[in-house]
């Protein structure tokens, strides 16, 4: 199977440059082909393959002068190969940065996929008029199996797949990567009820008020690190931003005109980002209006997972991030599938929400319903490039688990891929439904959560207000006690020692010991004491 290379992209006003690194390969004329033709950009050279379709057209036309040129040096990485193509009309192309979109359509372009709208027409015969019996039954069992098909239960991105645990995943897998039993046998329309039931049952309202009144003062009684650092870091996206912002000043600034494109549309992605987004291909249809609003509210689901652990593992993954992703995600932990208008964005934040409160370590409502709500709205207004960076973390820690790896081919993928084509302005919208929808406070209150935090918090009130009547009622009845103690007996020790220093008695004082006889006194030195008695 051929393999892609990893390269890079980078533009003129005139000219699209291709560097592509093809390490320890023998290079010759026979052996290289490179082809430019339309809008696509083929490169072969065993085994190493690339096929790139751009949004604009190429030119390769000796005659004009403006033919493409290929140059190969094997002393850079032991090996890269730069083409340089001319563009057709000059202009600078938007989002080369998203290779996986390039790929993708290139790929979509020489397949014969199946679209929704376009479904392909199988030969049964090529006879006129003519069947067998034996084609009939074919017809009929290919029938039944496409109606068996259909009923199945579904899951996945736009929910494609069915049967995998069944027919492809290792036997026991999805009862260690779900929490949803028998995937296979659920009904989708069951499965919504029994999450509800079994949140209900873990729910743990010991975890819960304990972890009600954290601080973030690392010197106070009430702090935890691990809830300290999460408040206190400032994750990428909000880094993302801040580059964005000085990018845009520096433009301000810049008195000198450039041709050249902004940097950060190219260096955006790191180097293992961009090979990411070159390997990860998924073949996703065109989306219409219905199928955006439900897919939008799963990958919101998704990044509330990712924001929560990426905090609260000050953003260095660890080997309990990938079933905290899955945990907090009603759509990969129990593949939720949402229907709008009756699922809208409040109700999706309260179930994450509802989850982060049961299961992970910090159960705190503050920060669960506020700091990371405003992190996937943060995410979000960041535009695709924030939002694909995320996915592709999330792929990382999932590709790195021995249970989770396969929600990268149900879900993070195909995720990935789709980013990569919706247009800014829809995901532009979404957020700005996210962030009106946070901004009401109502909409995430406690009361919305249907675990009755507000009456738990009630009765430890309650119960610690008794508590603490109680105590004070034990320490009156003590101090009563201690105090008839002392007027029963050091009050009569008193009065004897005052009727005996008033009549003159001469009191016998031992050696001082720490603690004085009656009528002594310590002065300085312990060794040394003075008697106070009445003149005789």
């Amino acid at each position: 199977m051929p393999i892609t290379p990893r390269f890079k992209l980078s533009q003129t006003e005139t000219h699209l440059t291709v560097t592509i690194h093809i390490p320890h390969i023998r290079v010759s004329a026979s052996s290289l082909e490179v082809l430019v033709e339309g809008s696509d950009f083929h490169f072969f050279s065993s085994p190493y393959l690339l096929y790139l379709s751009f949004p604009g057209r190429l030119l390769d036309d000796a005659e004009t002068c403006r033919e493409s040129k290929a140059s190969y040096d094997p002393s850079n990485q032991n090996g890269v190969l730069t083409v340089v193509i001319y563009k057709e009309e000059e202009g600078i192309w938007p989002d080369l940065d998203l290779l996986g979109n390039l790929v993708n359509r290139s790929g979509a372009a020489a397949s014969d996929s199946v679209t929704p709208s376009k479904e392909k027409i199988e030969v049964l015969s090529s006879s006129e008029n003519e069947t067998t019996p034996d084609d009939d039954e074919n017809q009929v069992g290919t029938f039944t199996e496409d109606l068996k098909s259909c009923l199945k239960p579904h899951y996945g991105f736009l929910n494609m797949h069915h049967s995998v645990f069944t027919a492809y995943a290792r036997e026991g897998l999805s009862h260690e990567m779900l929490e949803i039993p028998n995937p296979d046998e659920t009904p989708s329309e069951d499965r919504r009820d029994l999450r509800l039931d079994a949140e209900t049952e873990m729910f743990d309202a010991d975890r819960y008020l304990g972890d009600l009144f954290l601080s973030d003062d690392p010197d106070s009684e009430e702090a935890d690190m691990i809830y300290v650092e999460a408040v206190r870091m400032v994750p990428h996206w909000e880094k993302d931003v801040a580059v964005d912002e000085l990018i845009g000043e520096m433009k301000k600034l810049d008195t000198e005109e450039s041709t050249s494109p902004p940097k950060k549309a190219q260096d955006f992605f790191s180097a293992d980002e961009s090979l990411r987004l070159v390997s990860t291909k998924s073949q996703i249809p065109p989306l219409s209006q219905v199928d955006k609003e439900p897919t939008f509210l799963s990958l919101m689901d998704i990044l509330y997972a990712y924001a929560y652990d990426h905090r609260t593992t000050f953003g260095d993954a660890t080997c309990e991030s990938s079933w905290t992703i899955v945990m907090l995600s009603p759509t990969l932990s129990w593949f939720e599938s949402y229907t709008p208008p009756y699922d809208h964005i409040a109700q999706v934040l309260r179930w994450s929400i509802r989850r982060a409160m049961i299961y992970p370590y910090l159960r705190n409502y503050s920060f669960v319903a506020r700091q990371v709500v405003k992190d996937v709205a943060a995410i979000l207004s960041g535009g695709r490039r924030v939002v694909l960076r995320c996915l592709l973390q999330i792929q990382k820690i999932l590709e790195g688990s021995e249970f989770h790896y396969l929600f990268n081919k149900l879900y993070i993928s195909p995720y990935i891929s789709w980013i990569q084509m919706i247009g800014d302005d829809d995901l532009a919208k979404f957020a700005a439904e996210v962030k009106s929808c946070i901004s009401d406070d109502s909409s995430l209150a406690k009361s919305t959560l249907q675990l009755d935090l507000e009456l738990l918090e009630r009765n430890a009130f309650k119960e610690g207000s008794a508590s603490e009547s109680s105590s004070d009622d034990d320490s009156d009845e003590d101090s009563s006690s201690s105090s008839e103690e002392e007027s029963d007996g050091g009050g009569n020790h008193t009065n004897l020692l005052d009727d005996q220093i008033g009549n003159g008695s001469l009191l016998n004082i031992s050696e001082p010991t720490g603690v004085l006889d009656s009528g002594s006194e310590l002065i300085g030195d312990a060794s040394k004491k003075k008697v106070l008695i009445s003149e005789m």
